[in-house]
């Protein structure tokens, strides 16, 4: 992750349009969007992460504030993203159809099996928790904002945000904690 200063000058680049500018935004943010989405349970979150970027190509210019206030703004974008995008699919839902790229090369069988069983079991963890702590989560340790960051994103105040936090990392340990018992 980059330092405050250099979110600063790539974020002042960009509003002048200076094509640098975009790639250190996007280089330092783009990872942490994507998780935030992933792990929200997004169908396509690159795909999604491409739209808050461009979302946010488009109204950099009237965007006033820091590196900081900027990477609270694209978080938030991501959550109102996926937001629309759930209540799109749900209206229009489609079947995938497995489609092998020609040419692509093999990969290990166990390898897929280990990330998906690890994906699984993060799903599952976060299943577990209410939609308002799963948000919380996600936001403070994948998007790295603030308990003030988050509570402007998700229109909360910050102790509520705290206490969700609280209540979202107490019923992890809990679940996690019972599961190692029970293997």
């Amino acid at each position: 992750m980059e330092s405050g200063d250099n979110l600063d000058l790539a974020l002042a680049a960009a509003q002048a349009n200076a094509e640098w500018g975009w790639n250190g935004l996007y280089r330092n943010l783009a990872p942490s969007v994507t998780g935030y989405l992933r792990a929200q349970g997004a169908a396509e979150p690159e795909d999604l992460a491409a739209d808050v970027f461009l979302q946010a190509v488009k109204a950099v210019k009237r965007f006033e504030g820091n590196g900081a206030a900027f990477r609270s703004w694209i978080f938030c974008i991501a959550h109102n993203k996926l937001i629309d995008d759930s209540r799109y699919r749900r209206r229009r839902p489609v079947e995938p159809v497995a489609d092998p790229a020609p040419g692509a090369a093999p990969v290990a069988v166990e390898d897929q099996v280990l990330k998906h069983l690890a994906e699984d079991r993060v799903k599952e963890l976060l299943n577990r928790l209410t939609i308002d702590q799963r948000d919380v989560l996600l936001l403070r340790i994948v998007g790295g904002l603030t308990v003030d960051e988050v509570a402007r994103a998700l229109g909360k105040n910050p102790p509520a945000v705290k206490a969700l936090q609280r209540r979202g990392l107490a019923c992890l340990k809990r679940e996690i904690s019972l599961q190692t018992v029970s293997v």
